[in-house]
Parts: C-alpha cells; sequence; structure tokens
C-alpha cells in the first residue's frame, strides 16, 4: 500500500470510531455496506472522513455503493445516514449529518458536533 493510501485508511478508520463512540453504534468490516450500525436506533451510517485541507469538501458515493446501501437498509429496516468526519488536525474534529445521498457538498449538512 501507498504511504498516501494507509494515512487515507487510517483518517477513515478515526472517523469511523468517532461516529461509533458518539452514536454508540458498532464499527462493521470494511466489506460490509455502512461503516457504522445501531441495529436498536435501527440506523445504519456511511462515514466520509476528510481532511479540512481537502480542496472539495464534497461527498460522492459510487451507484453501486449505494445500491447496495439501499438493499441492506430495505433488508434490515435501517434509516440511512451519512456522517461525515471533517479533520483538521489530531485534536481537532467537526462532525456533519445528512441524509445519505450520492453527491452532497459538507455546506449542505448539518454540523452535530
Amino acid at each position: 500500500m501507498a504511504a498516501q493510501q494507509i494515512e487515507r485508511h487510517k483518517l477513515g478508520r478515526k472517523g469511523e470510531q468517532i461516529v461509533a463512540r458518539l452514536v454508540n453504534g458498532k464499527t462493521t468490516n470494511h466489506t460490509a455496506p455502512f461503516d457504522v450500525v445501531d441495529f436498536a436506533s435501527s440506523k445504519a451510517y456511511e462515514v466520509k472522513s476528510m481532511s479540512a485541507l481537502s480542496k472539495d469538501l464534497k461527498i460522492h458515493i459510487s451507484d453501486h455503493s449505494y445500491e447496495r446501501k439501499i438493499q441492506f437498509a430495505k433488508q434490515y429496516k435501517l434509516k440511512m445516514v451519512l456522517i461525515a468526519v471533517v479533520v483538521y488536525n489530531e485534536d481537532t474534529v467537526e462532525v456533519y449529518s445528512g441524509k445519505l445521498k450520492q453527491s452532497i457538498r459538507i455546506s449542505q449538512m448539518k454540523r452535530i458536533s
């Protein structure tokens, strides 16, 4: 794995852990349709983590991935939630929430932390 890929993977996992603690959910394995699931509250969370230094704070989910998420949510009767974790540094993050869409800008989401 290239160094940049490793850093992105670590950033993503950190975001998932932050969200799991925030919503009292459980992180899933890497191949699951959603990153964090809370069956008690019937919610499935797709977590996108990004650096605040990114030139475009926008999220895009591929057609195939989006379809997998819809099928999973229907099967288990879960509400789909998109969470964005914007990392400024090791100690500073902002967390945003919104309805799961294929494409959305962070500015269109609600800040929750």
